[in-house]
């Protein structure tokens, strides 16, 4: 017989003698499950052993939750602890039966008189304590290690902060200081925009320093405090109450009775001991909170709520916020006051442009294995819509995207228009759907929107143009030519702001390269290089375009105004034939191109619910189209439309819609500028390019500019030009020079603020050129009456005549211009509290753009006197 063998004789021998020397003095008791064998609070006054069955010991926790601790089985005693000890069983503790459990039960002074009668029951007795003692270590080391696994468990990264990867730039400019936090045991302070990676950071610094094997809790008080808003149907609690609450938060609270020991409910600072806490958004916190906790840090010490004894403070404190360093004060903030010498700051992903490359590569591939996605090489345009976006929302933002992205795309190909951007709904302050209306959305519902237009502009284009090849030279008397500087560009003008770029849905240009397209249709990708650099083609062709009618003098010429038409025509109809969808009018028409950026001014919007789009639709009929229809004469997909000038307001997108997501908007005039997620420095240019374009045709007329060409000695185009291009730069070095001043005060780059700046004096150039053509509308206008009167012999025509003095058209043109300089005024103040919530900063900084709008608007005022009502 072996050695365990031995042992397990011996035990039961032991066990059968103790069960007989109690049963001699004891009674034997027996009890149903559920039922309680020893009370709590048993003041040692028996002694019991479980001779059959089972019980267990449980503890309470609170008020009605109870725990298992310990099982007593057949051999156990019970009771012995408070008989050796002389003190009660704790108040939350009893014994209870599991299963049908038989016992003996002996009293205390009985069991004494056993011990010292038989040393072989108390040896019986050291051996059941030493058998306890051993299970309870058991117990006590798999609990640690249970510990440590869950510990390990909760602070994995990919558990709390899914989907990210640290940038090179955090890699670079912020390891050495990420490796100083880790190493030392201080609290740390991480600061930057929401999505740029503050936890994952704060993950890192723990993860690399001594309390690795600890737990790490994450305290999320931006959802917390949302939640708890949201929980609150009258009122959120005033600060005392919420002071309170973060309290029993942070440290616990003690909750006193009056016959035991108080009940202890600990806090995220016990439930972290030894580890580290991460608290996400600690702004939230009161004032008071702050300063507690501050002070708690410290000294190394804090108090539960209502308690009275100091509590160690055994945890590492990390926090992140996205105020920015400049608006932490002592007066509101003091918590972060205290630790902004330990802060790590985060700058956001508009300001690291050049990672954008790396994650999207890590994040492309990571999401491609994860939804089984074959992704190939990234596409260069893909790519450069990626880079160029702003990202508001920074690195998580990218992720998310991606993700969408890599969802709805097809064939292994990541293309711009599978890449949505903010997607919140454009339903809002300043907007109403005119699609409310059942006869405005029958309207662009109907087959014949906008074919009925197209089929009546069409023809007459036929017209305009032989009257132009064959009727009169002089443009006073040739209908064609009248009609296109009188009425022509007006409508242009005003109607960009009134209809935004409905005019190229009717364009019988774009129209009649579309009838081509149905012959010979070679659907080639309009080449990369163009379309990546459309803005700069387009603004050149504008700004060659107005070059062109001064410099030329083309208004006065009929033949020439219709060799251009059919120029713009042939270039159409090839661009039609050889690439995809309405390359021309999207990427080369310069007539289009001024168009669209005047609409950004526009009063109307075509815009989808993005939040209908991205839950509901997996088919983007919108971009692709259907059998009966083409998809968007663009290639945009609804919900990344986000300004005018890639919209034709054609209401193909209404009609291929299933889901109804798309809206047609009333809102704020220019709305968009201020809101605007890209930022593009061909767009600033051109409208530089328009503002000094059209300052360089009227001051022809001042006695400056005589004075000035007059020491040029060469034909008046050289002249022109010369002039021209010296007003073009000294337009640009004006805002150039404000930019300059500007970024230094929001701390922008100088691209994103000579964009986003050059792009607000839209108004005042919209304003000039209503300014300009409005007197062309009134003052030729009236010429084509009485035009024709004389040409069809109705005298009806000649009693349309209407004369408006010179000093109204004056003061309408003049009051255009102020209409457009406040609201370039008012886009600047928006654009520059966006920037910075600081009043006074905002105001400096928006100052030298401001100056910029009154002295374009002067300039402008100044030459339409000189060039309409000089003598």
């Amino acid at each position: 017989m072996n050695s365990r063998a031995e042992r397990n004789v011996a035990a039961d021998a032991v066990l059968n003698g103790l069960e007989s020397f109690m049963m001699d003095r004891g009674t034997l008791k027996e009890y149903l499950p559920g039922q309680t064998v020893l009370a709590a609070g048993h003041n040692g006054d028996k002694v019991g052993l479980v001779v059959s069955g089972s019980a267990m010991v449980l503890c309470r926790d609170g008020v009605e939750t109870e725990i298992s601790v310990e099982t007593l089985t057949k051999g156990d005693i019970y009771g012995e602890i408070s008989f050796l000890t002389g003190s009660p069983t704790p108040e939350n503790s009893r014994l209870v039966a599991t299963e049908p459990c038989a016992a003996v039960e002996i009293a205390a002074h009985d069991f004494e008189d056993l011990l010292r009668e038989n040393p072989t029951l108390a040896m019986a007795l050291v051996k059941n304590l030493a058998r306890k003692i051993m299970r309870l270590d058991r117990a006590v080391f798999k609990t640690k290690l249970r510990k440590r696994a869950l510990q390990s468990l909760i602070s994995r990264q990919e558990h709390i902060f899914p989907d990210y990867v640290i940038g090179d730039y955090v890699q670079r400019h912020l390891a050495s200081r990420v490796e100083e936090f880790a190493a030392s045991q201080g609290p740390v302070l991480l600061i930057g925009e929401t999505g740029v990676g503050k936890e994952v950071l704060a993950h890192t610094i723990f993860r690399t320093s001594l309390h690795y094997k600890s737990v790490f809790l994450l305290l999320d008080l931006l959802r917390d405090r949302s939640n708890y808003a949201v929980g609150m149907k009258e009122k959120l609690p005033n600060e005392a109450e919420e002071t309170e609450e973060q309290m029993k938060l942070f440290f616990g609270s003690e909750e006193r009775t009056k016959d035991g020991p108080p009940t202890i409910t600990p806090g995220y600072v016990e439930l972290t001991e030894d580890g580290t806490l991460l608290v996400r958004g600690v702004d939230l916190l009161t004032f008071e909170m702050q300063r507690r906790l501050l002070a708690s840090i410290r000294t190394g010490y804090f108090t539960r709520l209502n308690g009275i004894e100091p509590q160690a403070l055994k945890i590492r404190f990390l926090a992140t916020t996205d105020l920015d360093p400049s608006n932490i004060t002592p007066d509101e903030q003091p918590l972060l006051q205290g630790l902004l010498e330990r802060s790590l700051v985060i700058p956001p992903l508009r300001k690291r442009r050049r990672e954008i490359p790396t994650l999207v590569d890590h994040y492309i591939s990571m999401y491609g294995k994860e939804l089984r996605k074959d992704m190939g090489e990234l596409r260069q345009d893909t790519l450069n819509t990626l880079v160029n976006y702003s990202w508001p929302g920074n690195d998580v933002e990218l992720s998310t995207t991606l993700k969408r992205a890599i969802l709805v795309s097809e064939g292994g190909v990541l293309r711009p228009q599978d890449i949505y951007f903010d997607l919140k709904r454009v339903e809002g302050q300043g907007k109403f759907n005119l699609l409310r209306f059942k006869l405005v959305k029958s309207a662009l519902l109907s087959p014949l929107f906008p074919a009925v237009f197209q089929s009546a502009v069409t023809p007459f284009f036929f017209i305009l143009l032989a009257l132009l090849f064959f009727g009169p030279s002089d443009p006073l008397k040739n209908p064609a030519a009248l009609f296109a500087w009188a009425v022509g560009w007006p409508i242009l003008t005003v109607g960009a702001f009134l209809w935004a770029r409905f005019w190229c849905s009717l364009c019988p240009i774009g129209t009649l390269s579309r009838l081509a397209k149905r012959i010979i249709a070679l659907e080639k990708p309009f080449p990369a290089f163009l379309k990546n650099h459309s803005d700069l083609i387009i603004a050149t062709a504008v700004i060659c375009i107005i070059w062109f009618e001064t410099a030329t003098d083309i208004r006065q010429s009929p033949l020439n105004v219709g060799l251009l038409l059919f120029t713009m025509l042939l270039s159409a109809v090839f661009v039609a034939v050889v690439f995809e969808r309405q390359s021309w009018c999207r990427y080369v028409c310069g007539l289009g191109g001024m168009i669209s950026v005047l609409s950004k001014a526009s009063m109307v919007e075509l815009r989808a619910d993005r939040n209908v789009c991205m839950s509901q639709c997996t088919s983007n009929e919108c971009y692709l189209g259907t059998e009966e229809l083409e998809g968007c004469p663009f290639g945009i997909v609804a919900p990344k439309l986000h300004s005018n000038r890639f919209c034709k307001m054609c209401g193909a997108c209404v009609k291929l819609c299933p889901h109804g997501a798309i809206n047609l908007n009333v809102r704020l005039p220019g709305k968009e500028i201020w809101e605007m997620r890209h930022t593009n420095t061909g767009t600033a240019l051109l409208i530089i390019g328009m503002i000094g374009g059209l300052i360089t045709e009227m001051v022809t007329k001042t006695p400056a500019y005589k004075w000035f060409t007059h020491y040029i000695p060469a034909p008046h185009i050289v002249q022109f030009t010369v002039v021209f291009i010296l007003v073009l730069l000294s337009a640009n070095l004006m805002l150039a020079l404000a930019t300059a001043f500007s970024r230094r005060i929001f701390g922008d780059t100088f691209k994103d603020n000579y964009s986003r700046y050059g792009l607000a004096l839209l108004p005042v150039a919209l304003a000039g050129f209503m300014a300009f053509h409005i007197y062309y509308l009134i003052n030729l206008g009236v010429h084509i009456p009485l035009l024709l009167s004389e040409t069809f012999q109705f005298e009806i025509f000649r009693n349309m005549v209407i004369n408006v003095p010179p000093h109204v058209t004056h003061a309408i043109q003049t009051m255009l211009m102020a209409c457009g300089l406040m609201w370039s005024l008012f886009i600047i103040y928006r654009i520059g509290r966006a920037s910075d919530d600081n009043f006074r900063i905002a105001m400096l900084g928006i100052a030298p753009h401001a100056l910029t709008a009154i002295v374009s608007t002067y300039l402008l005022l100044n030459a339409i006197g000189h060039f309409f009502y000089s003598t």
